[in-house]
């Protein structure tokens, strides 16, 4: 795994941080520890040759007990090797799509009392030790926070990078507020958000379609400058159908806004 993590605006590594503030378990130096209730979410599909290093990095951060990983009916260990580490596992008998794991995710951390959620990737694109910002960003006032890679788009694979700007704008011109990185799942999300939006579809459309309405609910929308991580792996990722699915969910949108 790499070390190098990339500077924040701050010039101080996600590493540093998460270091300062101690993790944010039970016994940790943050302050925050003891005063919020949050748990991070992780939706995962036959990822079980990732899944166990993902979860060894996010315990160095939160308690796995606060982590919900969500097995969208693999076909692999994916969900033993997930259940074996103490974190709470959920399991979808068949594939249903990542917006239907978030899904179970939002309501099973909500069941729970949570407060705030943090949505993850389980293929380690995301380094979990960018964490404390954005839990330091949601006790700014931000209702949603993004995990944005806008300065580093450079490295992403190219149909990757010209999706996202077309999503990107796309959400921009509809709800009238400049957006960043709008395909990213690393995210902070304040519970209230989620009682007051009724999210429809169920795949990766899912993502942009809350934050379409949270942004046309004037929720407050931060972002955290993240590090750019891709492995060796294609993205499951249908660029075709799921851009289809984008643009059926935001004409819906815009009939509706209209």
């Amino acid at each position: 795994m790499k070390n190098n993590y990339n500077k924040t605006q701050s010039g101080r590594s996600a590493g540093w941080i998460a270091h300062q503030h101690g993790g944010l378990g039970v016994g940790g130096s943050s302050p925050l520890a003891p005063t919020i209730n949050f748990f991070v979410i992780v939706p995962a599909y036959n990822e079980e040759r990732k899944i166990g290093i993902f979860l060894e990095e996010l315990a160095k951060i939160v308690p796995l007990e606060k982590v919900i990983v969500i097995d969208d009916g693999s076909t692999d260990h994916t969900y033993e090797l997930a259940k074996k580490t103490g974190c709470i596992v959920l399991k979808n008998k068949i594939n249903s799509g990542k917006g239907a794991a978030q899904k179970a995710g939002f309501e099973e951390a909500m069941k729970r009392g949570a407060e705030y959620i943090i949505t993850m990737d389980a293929d380690l694109q995301h380094d979990p030790a960018y964490i404390p910002l954005f839990i330091d960003k949601l006790m700014a006032g931000y209702d949603i926070v993004i995990g944005s890679r806008w300065q580093e788009l450079h490295k992403m694979p190219r149909d990757r990078y010209l999706s996202n700007r077309l999503t990107t704008l796309a959400i921009s011109l509809l709800t009238g507020r400049k957006v960043m990185d709008t395909q990213s799942g690393f995210r902070a999300i304040r519970s209230e958000v989620l009682k007051q939006i009724q999210l429809k579809t169920n795949k990766y459309e899912t993502e942009s379609e809350l934050l379409i309405k949270a942004l046309l609910k004037g929720f407050k929308v931060g972002y955290v400058e993240i590090e750019a991580r891709y492995g060796d792996e294609s993205s499951k990722i249908n660029r075709f159908v799921d851009t289809l699915r984008f643009l059926r969910m935001y004409v819906g949108l815009v009939w509706q806004s209209g």
